[in-house]
């Protein structure tokens, strides 16, 4: 049987798109590494998630609100030689979904782009392009990013990650950048959203501790953290951050494993899915 053909009626604008774009450092990318800058602390926060190749995790969650859902799927490959894990992470897929006013999704991965609505369309990423569908921009740079913006004021970017000799524990993935969250509102929640409406503190050194070792203070929790280095922007730019262990321990509202989803359009009811306290 030969393959449905795939049509779109929406705004369909291919025009050459400028290569950067204005990011802020609050991200999801790597192995992977998650940073949130807190500007008005003048702060960044980081910590990392060892996932498992094929779980799902809840990014941005705010859908009873903005309606906006983002998720990102994990892929694996082998660990490079001498590394204390067993496997590298990294995100091969991220989905936008926003329910507002009707529901309209953006799934993307380091090959398509797939714009979901009242119709579809598949982008390859190589290409450039600039696509309206419902709440849904979006803006594809040919194999460096693409930008989905939602009704105006929630911007977000997916870096495109692509290696021409891969060594065997490199692998295609993406990037996730928060660049314009004004639409999300305080109670959203997920590993990135439950930080847009927050300020930290650096209350003081751990006594007989690392001298770059300090408590944070985060919603009235005290977390262990350590001063780290992290590379974002594809190693570009270099993010001074306070780094909280064990997979965000203390750091989270809850466990990590409280925001896997069941599939990249989830928006469900999990323990820290949909506006969950």
């Amino acid at each position: 049987m030969k393959p449905a053909l795939l049509f779109f009626t929406g705004q369909v604008e291919r025009r050459p798109a400028k290569k950067s774009v204005t990011i802020s450092k609050t991200s999801a990318d790597g192995d992977p590494h998650f940073v949130v800058d807190f500007p008005v602390s003048k702060t960044a926060v980081c910590f990392n998630i060892n996932g498992e190749p094929g779980r799902v995790l809840r990014l941005l969650s705010d859908h009873k609100f903005s309606g906006v859902t983002v998720n990102g799927k994990l892929v694996g490959t082998p660990a490079p030689p001498g590394s204390r894990k067993r496997q590298r992470t990294y995100f091969g897929s991220i989905a936008v979904v926003a329910d507002r006013p009707r529901r309209t999704y953006i799934e993307v991965t380091p090959t398509k782009v797939i714009l979901d609505g009242p119709d579809r369309l598949v982008l390859p990423c190589h290409s450039s392009a600039s696509v309206e569908s419902g709440a849904l921009s979006v803006a594809l740079v040919g194999g460096s990013n693409v930008t989905v913006s939602v009704g105006g004021n929630v911007s977000l970017v997916v870096l495109l990650h692509h290696y021409k000799n891969p060594a065997p524990y490199q692998r295609d993935h993406l990037g996730f950048y928060i660049q314009d969250s004004q639409g999300l509102s305080p109670s959203c929640r997920g590993l990135l959203g439950q930080f847009l409406h927050q300020e930290v503190s650096v209350v003081e050194a751990v006594p007989g501790e690392n001298p770059l070792s300090a408590l944070l203070k985060v919603k009235g929790r005290s977390v262990p953290v350590v001063r780290k280095s992290r590379r974002i922007h594809g190693g570009a730019q270099s993010v001074d951050c306070w780094f909280a262990k064990n997979n965000g321990a203390k750091l989270l509202d809850g466990r990590y494993e409280d925001y896997v989803a069941s599939h990249v359009f989830d928006t469900g009811e999990g323990p820290q899915g949909s506006n969950a306290a």
